[in-house]
């Protein structure tokens, strides 16, 4: 009887003992890349050490305007270098956004992978506060989520300062 006890006690501790930390949280298709990852594996990025591979959301944007099917990946990386990850496939009609802020430390209640669509991608050229560039944004969604202006129901993919191209 002691022995069945103690395979019993030693089984549950290798089953808690195997479950360890989350290395993906929330189901996250990305891996927790630095930002210079990131830019090698061909992300489009954006942070405080600057962007890297901009020539890939304006080749989506121009394939979006011609109505060809095409993908891309951003990391956006936080103040404190965590990355915040949206993908954009545009199947020649529509496009799926996807939200993965898993990675972001300070993400808040609402973190992990949210997914909608959108039917409209935009740019604008002007000033952005005290910047002046090129912004690119979705509208026409599903859902809310990710970087939005409730208000005008515009979705932040991007803005790219004319000092940085």
């Amino acid at each position: 009887m002691r022995k069945y006890l103690l395979i019993i006690a030693l089984s549950a501790l290798l089953v808690s003992c195997s479950s360890g930390p989350n290395n993906n949280p929330n189901d996250s298709s990305h891996s927790k890349l630095s930002f210079q990852q990131a830019k090698r594996q061909g992300y489009v990025v954006v942070g405080p050490p600057g962007l890297a591979n901009v020539n890939k959301l304006e080749k989506f944007y121009e394939d979006y305007l011609n109505k060809t099917s095409c993908l891309v990946a951003l990391a956006h990386y936080t103040d404190e270098g965590d990355p915040i990850f949206i993908d954009l496939e545009f199947n020649g009609e529509e496009i799926l956004y996807t939200y993965d802020n898993s990675w972001d430390g300070f993400g808040g209640q609402n973190k992990g992978v949210q997914h909608t669509t959108c039917t409209q991608m935009n740019k604008r050229t002007g000033p952005r506060g005290e910047r002046k560039g090129t912004e690119y944004y979705l509208n026409s969604c599903n859902d809310d989520i990710g970087y939005s202006d409730p208000v005008q129901k515009e979705y932040f993919l991007m803005f790219i300062d004319d000092k940085e191209q």
